[in-house]
């Protein structure tokens, strides 16, 4: 469901166990480059062909044997054309083997050796590149020495057509300095009252004629069960005034208070416990919700009122601008997806990402965390989850931890390695009571039956500790695999072994056990559990086919079992009920709302009646334009289902912003940029569709037999939801990165209400009103909001567009995606920095200019050149 092919990520590491020894190159002496020869070079168009290079640069060779080389790459590794005695293999997932054989010659120092291979997909970023490289030498025992890392591969450019088409039909271009400015050419900078200073946009908002000061002498009054919420505030302004204002109950008014009360609300449009008014004036400052979420998204309101200067220091007071809001939102669910499985995130960082969702008044955080690749949480009663399934280095038993992955490299320790880490239960109750304090729902996933690797062999190692006490019926208790399964199968991420056997009771009292922990965790934290989320995704063909345990319950025909076929539906009746008998929602991936409309799998789906009324809540991603799932979210919520749209196309916000193979993150469903969450229409997502994902425009005739909602199919779209899938965030900027600005637009979607451009029918006229929404829309960002996001909680990591530039009669023509950002520019050759010349109109230049947009923290983009 994430991804089309695991793709891995360069992570560079140093010799930290010694390099040379015994006369023989160690892992620092070692060079890897990696280049892209082609894509689509097979008939098929479906594999691309890439090559190797190793190469010695130290002093001693590299001998003709007792060494292995270990590394990630995307998709199942197959050698075209390898050196004499060399072979490559694939261990699981996306971790592979270099290994030589008879007739290897040592590697003397200052030679190379390159190899060839194909592997499924394609190959377009630098990101895409094998990584984690590490050298394992044997001693004359044949006992493995510790592990040496190389040091970064090196990358060589994408130039040729080949390099950088994913298919033949690929018509996404290339990003160029010419073609941004072209591109940006469709914005101008607006005067401040010409775009919304809120985002995202309210309802209804009037400037008041007179402005009123904020210092620290201000009290902040507040009505029954909203003590949170003003303590809440007040920490927000001691933030901005050096101390908080005093908090007291009640609802006194006067000038100097901010007063924060419940009341009956009624405004056009708005109706919900989120909806509020909030006024600003001269009589002091009141915030009016129909509850206490609606209250805190006043609060937010405020704090977006108040300028973007006073979060850079403390000063001694503040004025603002009169105002009136009256506001609500449009979906109930307004959501963030993060999976901290693939690279784990530490709790610092989740808790920024929950304190900038709530900023933006979202209030849906669903937590991924489990996975083929990692488990995140302890559990009381089974340690071997995080002693195992927590942790990622080398081994090729995986008794102890899991294999490398993305990577991740043959270090385990969390602080070397971003494939390893977990939340301690402590951990997990304060996430729970921070988010709940911001009003957002954490929704953890506990991904089944597929991409449970994690936990299968977290059990498999519990089973073998209790086996040899000679614990046989302990060691058997939370078993997820049979011992004799003989099933043959491989996930799409490359994956063997990573679904549970959903024919073993053992499986069913593992999640029940889970589910139980997660109801202990969240009752101590004194935070509702609603919703369990629980995948159902991506369950490859051939499981289960060798599993004794699904032979049997076969041949007796128990529970409506009559083939392989009824197999995903006993197990998600099974796992439904065990949610329904703890009062939970059982969330999960479209699939456990779809079934197979041919016998024995794997053909057209529809939706499955039988689990509309069993209390399914369905996340819908597969919809990418150009592919057969594009209709699944509204055939499901015309079926009953309960539906939170995650429309790859639009909110995978993993995929990258653009084709630039400098650009990290995934193609396999386009490439989403800060505008693809702003124009989606989430109640008519035909609209959103302009080309698929290989840049071919999609005809409307192509989509008028497609399915709409019905009036009842609209009442059951209960939201959207942004994904970050982790395989290429390796760290917090990283993830800040891909995800802002792009959240800023999934927020306006999910809280706005429908813009008038949404409404038209007519696609060019639609065109030509989306056109200046989306100008204001990226005014705000660079006049007000990336602006701020520069100072609010240290900074945020955005990613900064690149200036579009051209060189015409001499003169440089610049501009920026977002207005407001700085351009700044050189002609010497050199890198522009914060203090280079900036662009403030046409100017003479000559020879080579490079441009780079700065923030206000002289944090720059990426390098655009021109001639």
């Amino acid at each position: 469901m994430k991804y089309r092919a695991s793709l891995a990520v360069v992570l560079g590491a140093g010799c930290l166990t010694g390099c040379s020894s015994g006369g023989r190159a160690g892992g620092a002496d070692l060079r890897v480059g990696w280049e892209v020869l082609r894509n689509y070079a097979d008939e098929r168009g479906v594999r691309f062909e890439a090559e190797l290079t190793l190469t010695n640069k130290g002093t001693s060779p590299l001998p003709s044997d007792n060494w292995a080389l270990y590394f990630n790459a995307m998709g199942r590794v197959r050698p075209e054309r390898s050196p004499r005695g060399i072979e490559i293999s694939h261990v699981n997932g996306d971790f592979n083997r270099l290994t030589p054989r008879e007739g290897f010659q040592p590697l003397s120092p200052g030679s190379s050796l390159s190899w060839r291979f194909t592997v499924p997909g394609w190959s377009i970023s630098e990101s895409d590149a094998p990584g984690g490289f590490y050298l394992v030498y044997r001693d004359e025992q044949g006992r493995e020495l510790p592990p040496e890392p190389l040091p970064p591969v090196s990358v060589r450019p994408f130039v040729t057509e080949a390099q950088t088409r994913r298919t033949p039909g690929d018509l996404v271009p290339i990003p160029t300095p010419e073609g941004r400015f072209h591109r940006n050419q469709q914005v101008s900078l607006l005067y401040s009252d010409q775009f919304s200073p809120i985002l995202p946009t309210p309802v209804k908002l009037q400037r008041q004629p007179e402005d009123w000061v904020l210092d620290a002498s201000v009290e902040i009054h507040h009505g029954p069960e909203l003590e949170s919420e003003a303590r809440y505030l007040a920490e927000a302004l001691e933030v901005l005034l050096g101390r908080p204002p005093a908090v007291s109950a009640g609802v006194q008014r006067s000038p100097r208070r901010i007063v924060l009360r419940t009341g009956r609300l009624t405004l056009p449009g708005v109706g919900s416990a989120e909806s509020y008014r909030l006024t600003v004036g001269p009589s002091g400052v009141e915030i009016v919700g129909n509850g206490p979420s609606g209250v805190f998204y006043g609060i937010q309101t405020l704090r977006s009122w108040i300028p973007a200067e006073a979060y850079g220091q403390r000063r001694d007071t503040i004025t603002l601008d009169g105002l009136l809001v009256e506001d609500g939102p449009r979906f109930a669910y307004r959501g963030l997806h993060l999976d901290v499985a693939r690279n784990f995130h530490s709790k610092a960082s989740v808790m920024k990402l929950l304190e900038l969702m709530s900023f933006y008044k979202l209030n849906k955080f669903h937590f991924h965390i489990t996975d083929d690749e990692g488990w995140r949480w302890e559990v009381e009663g089974l340690a071997k989850l995080t002693e195992v399934g927590s942790r990622r280095g080398h081994t090729l038993d995986e008794r102890d931890r899991l294999v490398p992955s993305y990577g991740s490299g043959p270090f385990p320790d969390p602080q070397l390695s971003s494939g390893s880490g977990y939340y301690t239960r402590q951990d997990l109750i304060e996430i729970l009571q921070y988010a709940h304090r911001r009003h957002i729902e954490v929704i953890p996933e506990i991904d089944v039956p597929g991409h449970a690797r994690a936990a299968i062999k977290s059990m498999e190692a519990r089973a073998a500790r209790f086996q040899a006490d000679g614990g046989a019926e302990a060691a058997a208790e939370y078993r997820l695999v049979h011992p004799e399964d003989e099933s043959e199968y491989r996930s799409i991420q490359g994956w063997s072994s990573n679904v549970v056997d959903v024919c073993q009771d053992s499986t069913f009292r593992f999640l029940g056990k889970v589910f139980d922990e997660l109801i202990a965790i969240y009752r101590e934290a004194k935070v509702p559990l609603r919703v369990v989320h629980t995948g159902g995704d991506e369950v490859p063909s051939g499981v289960w086919e060798g599993s004794p345990a699904c032979r049997q319950l076969l041949r007796s025909g128990r529970k409506g079992v009559q083939s392989m076929a009824d197999l995903p539906y006993y197990f998600l009746r099974r796992v439904g009920d065990l949610l329904a008998e703890r009062n939970l929602i059982n969330g999960g991936w479209e699939e456990i709302g779809l079934k197979d409309q041919l016998e024995g799998g794997h053909g057209a789906k529809t939706p499955n009646p039988e689990f509309v009324d069993r209390r399914f809540q369905v996340y819908v991603w597969n919809s990418v334009w150009g592919e057969a799932g594009a209709e699944n979210g509204y055939r499901l919520a015309n079926a009953g289902y309960p539906v939170v749209l995650c429309n790859a196309s639009n909110l995978y916000f993993d995929q990258a912003y653009n084709k630039d193979p400098q650009e990290p993150g995934q193609s396999w469903a386009g490439y989403v940029n800060t505008r693809k969450p702003f124009e989606f229409t989430p109640l008519d997502v035909y609209k959103s569709a302009r080309e698929d994902y290989f840049g071919k425009p999609i005809a409307p005739e192509r989509l008028r037999d497609a399915t709409r909602l019905t009036d009842q199919g609209r009442k059951q779209i209960l939201g959207i939801q942004g994904q970050l899938w982790s395989e290429t965030l390796v760290s917090p900027e990283r993830l800040e990165y891909m995800a802002f600005p792009k959240m800023l637009g999934l927020a306006e979607r999910a809280w706005a209400p429908t813009p008038g451009w949404a409404r038209l029918e007519n696609s060019q006229e639609r065109e030509r009103a989306l056109a200046p929404a989306w100008n204001r829309f990226a005014n705000s960002l660079g006049q007000r909001e990336l602006p701020r996001l520069d100072l609010l909680l240290g900074g945020v990591h955005y990613r900064l567009p690149l200036p579009g530039a051209v060189v015409e009669e001499g003169k440089l023509r610049a501009n920026v995606l977002f207005p407001g950002l700085q351009i700044r520019y050189t002609t010497d050759g050199s890198e522009p920095t914060s203090e280079s010349a900036l662009y403030t109109g046409p100017a003479a230049v000559s020879g080579i200019v490079k441009l780079k947009t700065f923030n206000t923290r002289g944090r720059g983009s990426r390098t655009s050149v021109v001639q």
